[in-house]
This record gives structure tokens, sequence and C-alpha cells, in this order.
């Protein structure tokens, strides 16, 4: 019989989630604990096949649950219940990759389904563990405060937060964003959380998703083997669309090396001071979070071209020439992309792959509001570059 641990100080709810759940006892059994501690106690002296946590809870709250079980329960499935209440979490949250949730007020017949599709274990898509990575984006997430410190052999280093932004970290000598990429390159780590940060002063600048994208770039780098030539292809998506019988025109952003700057659609264009070849819509170049996202696309050497547009169609930014047709053409391929996926039961969508004439690929990603599209190498892993992206680009509000 498999057992589900549900952690939550409320004891009115606990009650009521284990009424609902004797319909299904003979799917699996429940035992509960009001708080991180009492839930620890339990995973040392019982199996336990799935947890259900709350993140607010006295003594051991749930991110240092989270932490514990990623640490010595990395093959437990888990599920956060979130009360966060803003509009942005559900978009926020599906970039986590690793981390499955549900929020307050708990809708009970999604809860069962999630709990069912937990226990029947990975190979039915459920993701086991939370990474370190995802716990960062959860501390993030909820503006936390406090210190992570991360064991690995021998080795440890420490992660600084205040407030949900990344301060600080250090590790044997190093220090900043070269500390933190060491400590996410660690193998059979373990986290512990306290509830207090000992700096105020920043000495990390970027965001934590420039440096969790910039990490991966670097972990899928140094793995990549030079000799690997065999495309990679998958029967159920869309990973690999020929176009090299469709004629997107000889001046296409996507053909054209040559950078150059010139009026882009009917609404107002401006040049960004940090680059000639760049253009945006001034109507958004105050919109600090697509700024980020843009500074984000132009510190990958692997991305030779960008474009964002909205999802309607209208061009929101280009690094290079384009027009209102790439817009729509853009636009088009997402939109499609999205209702194949839902008719073949595929699941969210990730990213879609197209591989032009010249050879190079074109990434497009959807976000709430815009899509993006990137042209890349064909020799680049289309997984590492969206997973990185996507949890800036689900942030991005027009208005």
């Amino acid at each position: 019989m498999n057992t589900v641990l549900i952690v939550d100080d409320d004891e009115s709810f606990l009650l009521s989630l284990i009424d609902g759940f004797k319909s299904y006892e003979d799917q699996f059994g429940i035992i509960t604990a009001h708080n991180g501690e009492e839930a620890v106690a339990i995973l040392d002296k019982q199996e336990i096949h799935l947890v259900l946590t709350d993140l607010k809870m006295p003594k051991m709250d749930g991110f240092a649950l989270v932490a514990h079980l990623s640490s010595h329960h990395p093959e437990i499935p888990v599920i956060v219940m979130t009360a966060f209440g803003t509009p942005n979490i559900e978009e926020n949250l599906k970039g986590i990759k690793a981390l499955q949730y549900i929020e307050k007020p708990i809708d009970f017949n999604l809860l069962v389904s999630k709990i069912l599709k937990g226990l029947e274990g990975r190979s039915k898509g459920f993701i086991t563990g939370v990474s370190l990575s995802s716990l960062l984006q959860l501390l993030q997430l909820d503006k936390k405060t406090c210190t992570v410190t991360v064991h690995s052999g021998k080795h440890q280093g420490t992660l600084y937060f205040r407030g949900g932004d990344l301060l600080g970290a250090s590790t044997e000598g190093l220090s900043g964003e070269d500390a933190v990429f060491t400590i996410l390159s660690w193998k059979n780590v373990d986290i512990v959380l306290d509830n207090s940060c000992t700096i105020s002063k920043p000495e990390i600048h970027n965001s934590l998703g420039f440096i969790l994208l910039e990490w991966s770039r670097r972990e899928d780098e140094q793995s990549a083997s030079p000799t690997t030539s065999a495309p990679q292809t998958t029967s159920t998506s869309l990973d690999s669309i020929d176009l090299s019988s469709v004629d997107l025109g000889p001046d296409h952003f996507l053909h054209k090396d040559k950078e150059t700057l010139q009026p882009v659609s009917p609404r107002p264009a401006e040049a960004l001071p940090t680059s000639s070849s760049t253009m945006i819509s001034a109507v958004h170049t105050a919109n600090p979070i697509l700024q980020q996202f843009i500074t984000m696309l132009g510190a990958m050497p692997e991305i030779s071209g960008s474009i964002l547009v909205s999802k309607d169609g209208n061009l929101l930014y280009a690094a290079k020439t384009a027009d209102n047709q790439t817009s729509t053409f853009i636009t088009y391929i997402s939109v499609v992309s999205q209702q194949l996926q839902e008719a073949m039961g595929t699941g969210e969508q990730q990213y879609t792959m197209l591989t032009l004439s010249s050879g190079s690929n074109l990434l497009i990603l959807s976000g709430k509001e815009i899509v993006v599209g990137l042209k890349m190498s064909s020799t680049v892993p289309p997984g590492p570059v969206a997973a990185g992206l996507r949890p800036v680009l689900s942030r991005i509000r027009l208005q």
C-alpha cells in the first residue's frame, strides 16, 4: 500500500483532507504531520511514497522540508501547496520543472489527480525529488530571507537570500557568481536552511534566473561531445520541422547575416543605447523584466538572432532586421504548435524547433503574453536554453 505524508499546521485542513481521501483508501494511505520536524521524524521511521507539504509552518517550514527531501529522499515525489496570492504564481511555478504544486484553496479533484500521478512514478511523467536549482527558484518566488548551506563530501558552500534576492555566495575561496556556479555543479548535496541572512549589501548583481541560465549553458557546453553528429528526434513532438522548402524571403532576418537597423512596424521604434544593431518598440523600453530577458539573450553566444513578438503578432524587439511578416510567422508557428500538442495529448508546450534551409535552428518559446524566436547553431541542444529562459519569459507582461 502506498503511503502519502501530508504536512500542514492547519488541523482542520488536515482533517478535511483525511475525510475526503476515505474514498481512495484502497489506493493509498494517509499520514499527517504539523510541521517539518514531525515530517522528518516520520520519514526516518517508515517508508513514504509521496509528500504533500505546505510552505508556511512553524518550527521547520516547508522550504526546509523540501531541502531535506532533496538531500535525503530524492526519490520521493513532492507536491507543494502554495498560497502566495499573486496572479503570476502559476506561470512562475511552471518554470520550476522539478516541482509539482497546487494552489490554495485546494481543488480536491486536481489534488487527487496529482497524487495518483505521483504514485504512478517517473515512468508516467512525474518528476521525483527537487533539485537545488529548483529550491533556489522557490525561495526567490516566495521572497524568502534565509541562508542556504550546501554540503557535498568535504565541500561546503553558502548562499544568502534576502527578500527573495540572491545577495551573495561563498565557498572555498570563491565568492559571488563564481561561488554559485561551483555550488550548483556539486552532486549528492546536503542542504540546510537557516531563516536569517547575515549580509544586506548585494555582492551579486545579476538575477537568479540569469545565473541559472548561464550555469545551464556552461554545464551543457562542458558535457557536449564534439564527436556527436546524429540529430535527436522524437515521434510525438515538433522538435524538428524542416523548412527547407519554405521560402521566407531573401531579406528575412533569420537568413540575413548583415545586421542593419530600419523601421520595423507602425509602432514607433528606437535603438537601445547599448547596441546600434538592436531595436525595440519604444512602448516597452521601460519594461524591466523585458529588458532583463533581452540582456539574457544578448549574453548567450549560441544565439545569433532573436525576435520578440506579442501574442497578437506585433513586433516588440529584434536583434536584426525584421518586419511584420516575420512577426506573424513566429506567432503562427507558436499557435499551431500549441494546438497540435493539445490535440495529440502531449501535454504543455515546451518549445518548438524548426530547421532552417541555412542549416541553423529556430527555437520558438511561448510566454503568457509574448513569443520569442531564437536563431541558434544546429549543434546547440534546445532543452537547456528553453529551461533557462522560461522562468523570466513567463513573467513578462506588456501592461
